[in-house]
C-alpha cells in the first residue's frame, strides 16, 4: 500500500521535472534579458506621435516607490521586477 503511493509520487515527481526542463528550455531566452528598465514591469515607455504613427522614444518613467522617476530604457534600479508578457 505505502510502496504503491511512493511509486505514484516518484512518477509524478519525474513528470514534473520533465515539464520544468521543457519550460526552462522554452523560456530560457527571457532569463537572459538584462535587468534594464525596458524589461521591468515598473517601467512605462514614452512614445511620440509622428503623423498617424506612434514611435518609441528611449525615455520613460518608473512607477515604483512613492513618486514617478524619469528613466532611460537602458538604466536599471533596485525596484526591478521582470515584466510579464
Amino acid at each position: 500500500m505505502l510502496a504503491d503511493k511512493v511509486k505514484e509520487l516518484e512518477y509524478e515527481n519525474n513528470s514534473l521535472k520533465a515539464q520544468l526542463e521543457e519550460l526552462q528550455e522554452r523560456y530560457s531566452d527571457r532569463a537572459e534579458l538584462p535587468k534594464n528598465c525596458e524589461y521591468c514591469g515598473n517601467f512605462i515607455q514614452h512614445y511620440v506621435k509622428c503623423g498617424t504613427v506612434y514611435a518609441v522614444t528611449c525615455d520613460g518613467h518608473c512607477v515604483a516607490g512613492s513618486r514617478f522617476k524619469s528613466r532611460k530604457a537602458g538604466e536599471t534600479c533596485k525596484y526591478f521586477i521582470q515584466k510579464k508578457i
